[in-house]
């Protein structure tokens, strides 16, 4: 599904970032995460394009977020916090993509060497 607005083949040299929020855990809280998200991306120098919220009854919500970032070319996945990732780094990290969360603010590591993880690169 294109996303007219955003245009992933750009010039820019900067690292491009999507957003990831799951309204089922952030609830009223939401349009604060996504503020939250959008200011992390721009203090770390991101180009930010987008602020992925998987429908509330997906089945696979990180699945969904992988799915979007690989088509907008986005490197780095920021989300408010581990519980959008269901506590597990590892299943963003370990297949390419760059993983940060706002509380705390962190950057998550893959668990297996780069050469193997394959994906997309940071």
């Amino acid at each position: 599904m294109p996303y007219p607005r955003a245009n992933p083949r750009s010039m820019d040299p900067r690292p491009t970032a999507v957003g990831f929020i799951r309204t089922e855990l952030s609830a009223h809280h939401a349009p604060r995460h996504a503020r939250e998200i959008q200011r992390h991306a721009c203090d770390s120098g991101y180009r930010y394009l987008y602020t992925v919220r998987p429908p509330a009854d997906d089945p696979n919500p990180l699945t969904y977020v992988r799915v979007l970032a690989t088509e907008l070319a986005a490197g780095i996945i920021i989300a408010f916090d581990l519980g959008h990732v269901d506590n597990q780094p590892h299943l963003l990290c370990d297949l390419g993509y760059r993983l940060e969360t706002v509380c705390p603010h962190t950057v998550w590591a893959p668990t297996v060497p780069a050469g193997i993880a394959g994906g997309v690169p940071a």
